[in-house]
């Protein structure tokens, strides 16, 4: 496997200074998140900013804040697709609909999209990829694409990627290795973080959303280590993207990102080769 940053966690910060840390503490590639600075750069020029840092750019995912004409559910998928070929990614992370159904409204439009991209790129090089949904209120799981059955189904008959966010299977209620198996060989990215484990001020709602998701690895209640121990065993090559929150590695002060940065690599890299790894973050894990 490939170990990946998501510069969605340092969302903020000069695309140069995350791909030099990214770099430094021996992650093999990023995943670039949309952000106003590739934008303005655009993707050739982001391409030659990654190779003077020497960092990979192995996939590109979609704005998470709302930048005109770049939002998925509003056509930016295109302007995306475009960045990520000019970048030269190899895989374009997409997000299922807000629908109970894929033949109106939302749904509809997201299978549109899906097969007029898939026609697009056939031998580009580029890949879509879909991520598994988060389960944050229970009408979400009648979402036509919530199901991990039914997104795997849904993957093989348009011939996608799939991506597992491991933080949001977490809301769902998923075994993470089970999940893995569902995914199988359609797995082409994992996105890595943590869930819940003890917070303060846990009792009000925002507090448990903004600082209880996307954790720090180790420090929440996923079985993070099963995981990435049955991925190495099963041979996967893919990325596995760290992507937890700014909080999670302290993204207010630089030396310390680094350090934290630092410190994740080394226990994802101790914990797929130990399914039950003894050295976790101590009292510098922090929320």
């Amino acid at each position: 496997m490939r170990y990946s940053l998501s510069t969605g966690t340092l969302y903020v910060y000069p695309l140069a200074w995350i791909f030099r840390w990214a770099r430094q503490v021996g992650f093999d590639g990023v995943e670039l998140v949309v952000n106003p600075e590739a934008i303005l750069r655009g993707g050739q020029a982001v391409r030659r900013l990654a190779e003077a840092e020497g960092i990979e750019i192995l996939s590109v995912h979609p704005t998470v804040v709302p930048l005109r004409g770049w939002r998925e559910r509003r056509n930016g998928i295109g302007p995306t697709v475009q960045l990520a070929r000019e970048i030269g990614a190899g895989l374009v992370v997409m997000h299922t609909p807000r629908s109970e159904s894929l033949d109106e409204g939302d749904g509809l439009a997201f299978r549109q999209r899906i097969e007029t991209w898939q026609d697009r790129l056939a031998g580009s090089g580029t890949r879509l990829a879909v991520e598994n949904k988060a389960i944050r209120a229970e009408r979400e799981r009648s979402y036509a694409l919530t199901p991990l059955d039914r997104l795997r189904a849904f993957a093989d008959r348009h011939d996608l990627g799939l991506v597992l966010d491991t933080a949001h299977a977490g809301t769902a209620g998923e075994d993470l290795v089970q999940a893995r198996q569902v995914f199988d060989s359609r797995l082409c990215n994992v996105h890595l973080s943590d869930l819940g484990g003890r917070l303060p001020l846990s009792g009000l709602p925002l507090v448990h959303r903004f600082l209880g998701e996307h954790r720090f690895p180790g420090t929440g209640e996923l079985a993070l280590s099963d995981l990435l121990a049955a991925l190495k065993d099963n041979a996967y090559a893919g990325p596995v993207t760290l992507e937890v929150s700014p909080w999670a590695v302290r993204g207010w002060w630089p030396p310390t990102v680094r350090r934290r940065l630092a410190q994740a690599l080394a226990w994802m890299q101790h914990a797929a080769e130990d399914a039950t790894p003894e050295a976790r973050i101590g009292n510098d894990q922090g929320v």
